[in-house]
């Protein structure tokens, strides 16, 4: 009996230490951070950033940049109602959701301060929940008429979940929000955007950002397994999520498997689609198929989670990092007094300017560079979700989904 508990207790030591080896170790030093050295801003010396927080632009979890003219275009929300409405961090009290959610534009290279610079772009013919015409903003991208100056947004709409038949809602804790993905149309500088349609349907589950494939049709990412519930709760740990794709007549899930809390999409100018993991930092590379199939042809590693992606006029990517997830966690719950670190990082295809990411290059195994461009311990950066970068200027502009004010910093 003593040689029998012996043995059982060997092998539960041992299976003790690959859990803390292969998983609790993991998560506790390279998903959550703790222990993770973040370097201040000024130990990047070519880097002076400047906070903006008196023009209302809070809570701005997305961004595009309109490079022929400097115009940014910002999902932004408020960021006391995001500590109550947020279904990507499990927040689903939809009393408290935000019911001034917008898109801003801030013109970026005029003269004159930043509030003269600054519009709200106000929806038209889009009737919300029950005709109140309410948005609760996420991810987003935009796609420019290559002929004219028309824009074509995709905005993810966290609406919360009513029953069908008698309108009543329903408990977001146990059903989950009632996503959609919308299309608008405007013009470039236009304070005004026209409902087109809504998108709606059993592949979009927990949407968390999008991307134009052409002009008919997006990917979308789904950052877990499920809207609630027990598998949700292990996504962290054991993977879950999905990528999908909808054209103009249907949507359908196009990966489902090795993927990890997807989340802010691209489109390079190579045409390969940049998937990142707000878990593991690693970046999937993936190539979209006539089946509406999304086949991995590469990967990459960033050194810590990472959120949206962003490409600039070169074809260089840019990626938001989160060198302490865990103070990122807590600034869900308490954005104005939790200013997490944030850090970004640049990777392009090995190779020498517009050669990095040219269309039509060989998909075999590209091999990437990862720089860190800058990080910050909270001080003046936000807790970054996202980071533009304008290669005509020099700036990088940093927005956060929780954060009180975006950051414009200066790079030459």
């Amino acid at each position: 009996m003593g040689s029998l508990l012996g043995r059982i207790l060997i092998i539960s030591v041992a299976v003790i230490a690959i859990l803390y080896q292969f998983v609790t170790k993991t998560i506790i030093f390279d998903t959550l951070g703790y222990g993770r050295p973040v370097s201040s801003i000024t130990t990047f010396s070519n880097v002076h950033c400047q906070k903006v927080d008196e023009l209302g632009l809070e809570a701005c979890e997305d961004m595009w940049l309109h490079e022929p003219t400097g115009l940014l275009y910002m999902a932004c929300s408020d960021s006391q109602s995001r500590t109550q409405w947020l279904p990507a961090v499990g927040s689903l009290n939809a009393q408290g959701r935000g019911l001034t959610d917008r898109v801003a534009i801030l013109d970026t290279r005029a003269d004159g301060p930043l509030s003269s610079r600054v519009k709200w772009i106000t929806a038209k013919n889009f009737h919300g929940i029950k005709g109140d015409g309410t948005l609760n903003l996420h991810g987003m991208d935009i796609r420019a008429d290559p002929h004219t100056d028309t824009l074509a947004i995709l905005l993810v709409n966290h609406r919360p979940p009513f029953d069908p038949i008698t309108r009543q809602p329903l408990d977001a804790a146990i059903v989950g929000a009632n996503s959609t993905i919308e299309l608008f149309q405007t013009t470039v500088g236009s304070d005004t955007m026209v409902h087109v349609r809504t998108f709606s349907n059993d592949a979009i589950q927990t949407p968390n950002d999008v991307a134009w494939v052409n002009d008919r049709a997006f990917v979308f990412t789904n950052d877990h397994s499920r809207k609630t519930g027990w598998r949700r709760e292990f996504d962290a740990v054991i993977g879950g999520g999905s990528i999908g794709y909808c054209d103009q007549d249907s949507c359908n899930i196009a990966k489902d498997t090795d993927i990890c809390f997807p989340n802010g999409i691209v489109r390079g100018y190579d045409g390969l689609f940049y998937a990142p993991s707000s878990i593991t930092g690693e970046v999937k590379v993936l190539s979209l198929n006539g089946n509406r199939v999304l086949s991995e042809v590469a990967s990459l590693k960033i050194p810590m989670p990472v959120d949206n992606l962003s490409v600039d006029k070169n074809g260089d990517i840019f990626a938001a990092g989160f060198p302490h997830l865990y103070e990122m966690t807590k600034s869900f719950k308490d954005p104005f007094r939790v200013s997490p670190p944030s850090a970004v990082f640049k990777f392009y295809k090995k190779g020498a300017g517009s050669q990095r990411l040219e269309k039509g290059e060989s998909h075999a195994g590209p091999k990437y560079v990862v720089e860190k461009i800058m990080e910050d311990d909270g001080t003046v950066l936000p807790g970054a979700s996202s980071a533009v970068h304008d290669a005509e200027t020099g700036r990088i502009f940093l927005g956060g989904p929780m954060s009180p004010y975006i950051t414009i910093c200066e790079t030459r």
